[in-house]
This record gives C-alpha cells, sequence and structure tokens, in this order.
C-alpha cells in the first residue's frame, strides 16, 4: 500500500484500507484493490424509493377495494418499476464499485453504471496496456467570451491506453480558491493507482509536486548539499595509474 499519500485528505478506515472523498463517490485503498465508488451518502435514494414502495404496497392492500381500477393499474406500475430499481440502486451504493484497479488479476476494469448495480464489465484494460496516467484540469483557463478563469475548477483522473484511448478514473470538482485540495485528492488517488499499476503519472501544465510542512502549511526548503571535502593523500606518496598495451 502507498503510505506517504497526503495525511489531510486520506482517512483510514477499520479495516486498515484507506478512502479519499471525490466527487459524489470515494476512492478505497487497498494493498491489492483500489476501488472507485459510490460515496455512502447515496444510499439514501434507493432507501427512500424502498419506503415509497412499501407505503404504496399498503395501500393498495388496506384500500384496495375502495380505489378505482385505473389507479390501482397505475399504483401497480410504479411499483414494478421503483422496486427493482431501488434493489439495485441500494445494492450498487453498498457493494458495488465504477472501477476497481486490481493487483492480482492485473488489471484496470470499469464497471457497469446504476442499473447494472456497479458489477457488470463495461471496460477492461491489463496493466500492460497502460500507456501513462494523467491529472487533468477545466476551468482555469479564460473564458473565450470574457477573458476570465470559470470560478469552479474540475480535476480528473484519466488512464491513457497504449492505442490512446482516454478512460476517466474520478473527477474532482472544486471551488476557485480551493483547487490545492481539488488536486491533492486527486493526485492521492493517482500516485495510488500509479504505485500499483507502474504507469507514470503526468501533472497539467503549471503545477509540480511540492513538499508541504504539516504544522505550517508552507512548502519545505531543502538546503543544498555541500561537496564532500577532497581526500588527501599521506605525504610522499604517489598516484599511479597502469596502462594495458
Amino acid at each position: 500500500m502507498v503510505t506517504n499519500l497526503p495525511g489531510h485528505v486520506v482517512d483510514r478506515r477499520r479495516d486498515g484500507r484507506l478512502t479519499v472523498l471525490l466527487h459524489r463517490s470515494m476512492a478505497v485503498i487497498g494493498d491489492d484493490r483500489i476501488e472507485i465508488k459510490s460515496a455512502r451518502g447515496t444510499v439514501v435514494l434507493p432507501l427512500l424509493g424502498l419506503l415509497l414502495s412499501g407505503a404504496v404496497g399498503w395501500l393498495m392492500v388496506d384500500r384496495g377495494p375502495a380505489l378505482p381500477f385505473w389507479l390501482l393499474v397505475t399504483l401497480l406500475l410504479v411499483l414494478i418499476i421503483l422496486v427493482p430499481v431501488s434493489v439495485m440502486a441500494l445494492v450498487g451504493a453498498l457493494v458495488g464499485a465504477d472501477v476497481v484497479v486490481d493487483r492480482r488479476k492485473g488489471s484496470a476494469t470499469w464497471q457497469q453504471g446504476y442499473l447494472g448495480m456497479g458489477i457488470g464489465t463495461k471496460e477492461l484494460v491489463p496493466f500492460a496496456k497502460i500507456d501513462r496516467l494523467e491529472v487533468c484540469i477545466e476551468g482555469d483557463r479564460p473564458d473565450r467570451w470574457h477573458d476570465l478563469p470559470d470560478d469552479l475548477r474540475q480535476f480528473s483522473l484519466v488512464l491513457v491506453k497504449t492505442s490512446g484511448k482516454r478512460l476517466t478514473i474520478c473527477n474532482v470538482p472544486v471551488p476557485a480558491y480551493g483547487q490545492e485540495d481539488g488536486m491533492d485528492r486527486t493526485l492521492a488517488v493517482g500516485q495510488a493507482i500509479a504505485a500499483m499499476t507502474g504507469a507514470r503519472l503526468d501533472l497539467p501544465e503549471g503545477w509540480e509536486l511540492v513538499e508541504i510542512d504539516i504544522d505550517t502549511g508552507e512548502p519545505v526548503r531543502r538546503e543544498p548539499a555541500l561537496p564532500a571535502p577532497p581526500q588527501r593523500r599521506p605525504h610522499g606518496t604517489q598516484r599511479r595509474q597502469r596502462r594495458r598495451r
């Protein structure tokens, strides 16, 4: 597992794995597996769907004979659609993942989304087919209409295959004043995947890695190493060289 990730964007779970919060999702980083999965808050909507389905079912059983036929048919159609969709969304939020990088399998997998529960394979990339990883940023360039940058920054971690195809691993949108935090979160996930896959990680133009002191928040300045003093030979000795003919 990568251990030099920035502590202010990484949390440790009870099982020892690390988590990085992203946009409506989180990265779960383990020794042999990295998952980009839905955040815990995404279970709210499917739970509401199941509660609504239960209320509609109770209404049909309790007041069914007194309700008009067309309303019963409409409620039944609602249950037929709402129940399976809510169940699949709940399973996807709890155990599914959008992207899985597995060291043992030697591949990165993009899985199906909402209706697929984050389980079915949509794209499979072996480590040998990975050319590089890129951190991309949108919104920092002046707009062509107003000649001003956007108030939001979108950081994206992109996997580039040897064929040139680009696959997005995760997105982190942040306000312009918090772009350093967005870069730190995206870079933490990128460093973990780069360490697992062996691919290089490229930063956008104008950004560079700087070591920061956690206590002060200021960049750490390294003093240049002093040259080693020349070694003195004992008095009366000479350095000889032998040449082969």
